[in-house]
């Protein structure tokens, strides 16, 4: 009986090895058309020593990629190519002298996407797939590949001053203008909501008129 039980408990510690993986993923999100929003590649990693990585991104047809950014989990250096229309390839690789860094931490944002929409734009199915992450000892490490959903809002509907898409206008729209003219990793984002002068850029001015508009 002892055996029986010593057996069932070793197949269960073993199972639960095998389930543990890593996961990278991109949520739903919604994109007004001819806007210009910031969206999030996370990881969640059991691994400690995960450093550069390899996947591929395709995108529904109407929304191109601008833009990869590291945030403070990676600090390595990214790469980005286009093999084919609306697909790419997103490298990267964390070096410091001769020393491999690791990835921090167990969860969060690995990468910020910036992606803009076509003003014909009309949502779609985009994917993650062929994710490979090399370890610091030279491990390969392959999440399962991921689809997500993208939706759309037609560019009519740009809301001037909600700049994190909560269908309000109020301090936190504040805080995310100025968290984006800092340089800061900001998700959600809305570039057209965000940019109320219509100058192309993000700075004290939106921040100026956005306080304007919540006074108002």
């Amino acid at each position: 009986m002892n055996k029986k039980i010593i057996f069932l408990a070793m197949a269960f510690l073993c199972l639960a090895n095998v389930t543990k993986a890593e996961n990278v993923g991109i949520d739903d999100f919604t994109i007004k058309q001819g806007d210009t929003i910031q969206v999030a590649v996370k990881l969640s990693n059991t691994h400690t020593n995960l450093t550069a990585f390899q996947m591929t991104l395709k995108l529904p047809e109407g929304l191109t990629l601008v833009e990869v950014e590291p945030t403070s989990r990676y600090g390595g250096s990214v790469t980005v190519g286009m093999p084919d229309t609306n697909t790419y390839n997103i490298c990267g690789f964390w070096l410091e002298g001769n020393q491999l860094r690791s990835i921090t931490g167990f969860s969060g944002n690995l990468l910020m996407l910036t992606v803009t929409a076509s003003l014909d734009f009309e949502g779609g199915q985009g994917s993650l797939s062929e994710v490979d992450f090399i370890t610091t000892d030279r491990q390969h490490v392959k999440p399962a590949n991921i689809s997500f959903k993208v939706g759309f809002e037609r560019a009519s509907d740009l809301y001037i001053g909600d700049a994190n898409l909560d269908g309000l206008i109020d301090v936190s729209d504040v805080m995310t203008v100025v968290n984006k003219s800092l340089g800061k990793d900001v998700t959600p984002f809305s570039m057209g909501n965000a940019d109320t002068n219509e100058d192309g850029i993000i700075d004290v001015l939106d921040v100026m008129n956005i306080v304007y508009l919540v006074l108002h």
